[in-house]
């Protein structure tokens, strides 16, 4: 069972390689970055684009075109770009509690997770990736 759904895993991967300034940094195009991270280009389109219209990521036209993170990387959690995916009120409605008796087990577990998605930044995610 994964923890995120495949677009949240995409989103997070492509993230990292995006320009961490922010909206002034250099933007990126679907083609390159799919051809980078060997993402399937029609499916990261439809993520970039779902991600642009919550306001993670901002879409500019021209030479200078293509996608920018729509505030620097360090002040974008991972819950920022979960939740944008994947809709709701926030991430307890993303990853709500268990009910009946599994639930009191796995509570402590789903506030950890909750804890790390809040408190981590993209940048957290590109430094300990490896990605400038």
């Amino acid at each position: 069972m994964a923890l995120l759904s495949r677009a949240s895993e995409i989103a997070l991967v492509a993230l990292v390689h995006f320009d961490p300034s922010g909206p002034g940094g250099q933007g990126l195009r679907i083609r390159p970055l799919a051809h980078l991270t060997r993402l399937p280009g029609p499916f990261l389109a439809k993520v970039l684009q779902r991600l642009a219209r919550q306001g993670v990521l901002r879409s500019r036209r021209g030479r200078e075109g293509g996608f920018v993170l729509g505030r620097p990387a360090a002040l974008i959690s991972l819950a920022d770009v979960v939740v944008a995916i994947e809709g709701g009120d926030g991430l307890d409605s993303v990853f709500p509690k268990s009910e009946g008796p599994a639930g009191e087990l796995l509570e402590p577990h789903r506030q950890a997770l909750l804890t790390t998605l809040s408190s981590r930044t993209l940048a957290d995610l590109a430094s300990s990736s490896g990605e400038p």
